[in-house]
């Protein structure tokens, strides 16, 4: 790698290639979402036409949001993991940022959809909810299919740094509570008798879809401009910190403007590191790479940039320590 002199300083960089056992793995997870997701949409369904409920209709109406954003999800991740090219420079990760937007944009739309037809319920009113038993069973099997598969996509869309997973994996988990209180409505008609309260619990689903929903739609297109991962930053920060002081070699005297963000599981770091002025610009290469590695070890695959320029601080330690 060759250092480059630039406005007083000497950039160098240091690049940790993706892991193709992590891309496959996420790629196997989206899979089984989509398979999943169909299941539960068809014990929906059939719990719907079987019983009538508003509080079904709804559940059933969030599912095909789910198979939509697993496919998206698959999609993402896929086109995420083409490597950097002229038009895109960076890499295709944002990809990721853009499918959990569209997800959460869909789940609020899901939610206005289910309001507006529990309006329509309470102007022409509705017929007796028929065959609860049944209804209750199938729609329990969708709720542990959701429950399951939701915990595994948060997880591997955690260890493996994928948005569009992760954003699935909450997706999936806030369809199991709506399903829950789904659950109970049908219970509470099967022992009251009072079909208002199906239609009570759908419009609760309709107005929990529609918050959720916005708030993951908000969070893409937070990351897509770039939002800062606080954790990341520290973990930076610690490590910078550890050779600033010189309880971990190689020594430097400073330093400023660490940035960080990431695309997927791909991240960015940009960084100024301070040395004696004294020092030649191949030792302060060798510090800068050393580092560089170390950050990406601390945050994971991508890329760490680190900025070399010559220490001005007339008070600094080590550069006294240097010149005596």
């Amino acid at each position: 790698m060759a250092a480059v002199r630039r406005s007083g300083t000497v950039p160098v960089m240091v690049t940790k290639a993706p892991d193709p056992t992590v891309a496959r793995r996420a790629r196997t997870a989206a899979k089984w979402a989509i398979l999943v997701g169909f299941v539960g949409f068809g014990l929906k369904v059939a719990g719907w036409l079987l019983t009538d409920s508003d509080a079904v209709f709804s559940d059933a109406l969030e599912s095909i949001v789910n198979i939509i954003a697993s496919f998206g999800a698959f999609f993402a991740i896929a086109y995420a993991e083409r490597p950097p090219d002229e038009e895109h420079p960076y890499g295709h990760g944002p990809m990721e940022f853009v499918s959990a937007m569209a997800e959460g944009v869909l789940v609020a739309a899901a939610g206005v959809v289910v309001l507006t037809h529990c309006v329509g319920t309470i102007v022409h009113g509705r017929e007796p909810l028929a065959s609860l038993d049944i209804g209750f069973v199938l729609v329990l099997i969708s709720a542990v299919l959701n429950g399951i598969t939701g915990v595994a996509l948060l997880r591997i869309g955690r260890a493996t740094g994928s948005a569009a997973l992760e954003g699935d994996g909450k997706h999936l988990l806030s369809d199991l509570w709506t399903t829950l209180a789904v659950l109970i409505g049908l219970g509470l008609v099967w022992i009251t008798g009072h079909a208002w309260i199906d239609t009570a619990v759908a419009c609760g689903v309709g107005i929990l879809l529609a918050v959720v929903g916005t708030r993951v739609a908000l969070g893409g297109v937070s990351k897509i401009m770039g939002l800062s991962d606080k954790e990341d930053h520290a973990r930076i920060v610690t490590v910078l910190e550890a050779h600033r002081s010189g309880t971990k070699s190689p020594a430097i005297c400073s330093f400023a403007s660490v940035r960080h963000r990431h695309q997927g599981r791909i991240h960015f770091v940009d960084m100024h590191l301070r040395v004696p002025r004294e020092m030649t610009v191949a030792a302060s290469h060798d510090i800068a790479s050393a580092i560089e590695r170390e950050v990406l070890a601390a945050v994971g695959e991508g890329t760490a940039t680190a900025h070399m320029e010559p220490c001005g601080d007339g008070q600094c330690p080590r550069c006294a320590a240097r010149v005596g």
